[in-house]
């Protein structure tokens, strides 16, 4: 997960899937090429699902959707028309990752969206078997009609739209937001 913030539609997914899982693992998106730093990232989805016993959530490195290993990803709004290899990523997932954690599932939220992301799903569901892997796309939260989305928060708090942003994020992300919006503003 990237949580460029953490909303509730992560939260879902998160639920969804501890729900199904005796251990699971989240990998938040260590680069730090998205709008709010890695820490304060990390730091918004330990909050965010500190009451789910099972759950650990561990920075991505530098293996799991990195630069090194899909730069693509972060070049996201400008290959939207274009057929991008997230392939290196999902191998070494695959080879080195997962049986390192024991890990026999992935999951991920669809995306209806981002055509990269829905590529790299694309991608997973291809290669992962291979390696024993099952993979669970998960349908997305919706609010009001509209799948809840970071890019939906982030263009909610360039407007200051803090009644749009609490029905999207929990109590911890709002209250960091909050604090941020008040410092830039």
């Amino acid at each position: 997960m990237n949580c460029n913030p953490f909303t509730l539609g992560h939260r879902y997914l998160v639920e969804y899937a501890a729900a199904k899982v005796v251990k699971l693992y989240i990998f938040v998106v260590e680069e730090d090429r998205s709008e709010f730093p890695f820490a304060d990232r990390f730091e918004l989805v330990k909050q965010g699902v500190k009451d789910f016993p099972n759950v650990e959530v561990i920075p991505s490195g530098k293996f799991i959707i990195s630069q090194q290993t899909f730069s693509g990803y972060f070049n996201k709004a400008s290959l939207q028309d274009v057929t991008v290899d997230s392939s290196e990523d999902v191998e070494i997932f695959g080879q080195e990752i997962a049986p390192t954690l024991g890990i026999t599932v992935r999951f991920a939220g669809e995306e209806p969206k981002d055509n990269v992301t829905r590529q790299y799903n694309e991608t997973m569901k291809k290669i992962l078997p291979r390696y024993g892997i099952e993979f669970h796309e998960i349908p997305r939260k919706a609010f009001d009609d509209e799948v809840i989305s970071a890019s939906s928060v982030r263009e909610a708090l360039k407007r200051g739209d803090f009644d749009k942003i609490k029905n999207l994020v929990p109590e911890s992300t709002l209250s960091y937001l909050r604090k941020r919006h008040s410092i830039t503003r």
